[in-house]
């Protein structure tokens, strides 16, 4: 199992949002970061728009902004302030 800090971005307009988490799984981290932007407001399969790189959501396109692997021991110590997914 490998732990990871997962960053998804939004883009609404001229709005940009970026939202942090916690994941970690036994498999590939960038098809675990797909499926969460694809799913990322609802569990309902989205629209991949091959110009924004995102998955439309609600007028918003709904993008994975990347991941970064981290130590077990900072995965136990962030996941008391940052949402594990």
């Amino acid at each position: 199992m490998k732990y990871y800090l997962g960053r998804i971005e939004e883009i609404n307009g001229e709005m940009e949002y970026t939202d942090k988490f916690l994941f970690h799984t036994k498999g590939s981290p960038d098809k675990y970061m797909d499926k969460t932007a694809m799913q990322w407001r609802d569990r309902t399969k989205r629209d991949w728009d091959e110009d924004m790189q995102g998955y439309w959501c609600y007028g918003t396109i709904v993008r994975d902004d990347g991941w970064r692997e981290i130590p077990k021991e900072d995965f136990d110590v962030l996941s008391k302030y940052i949402a594990v997914l």
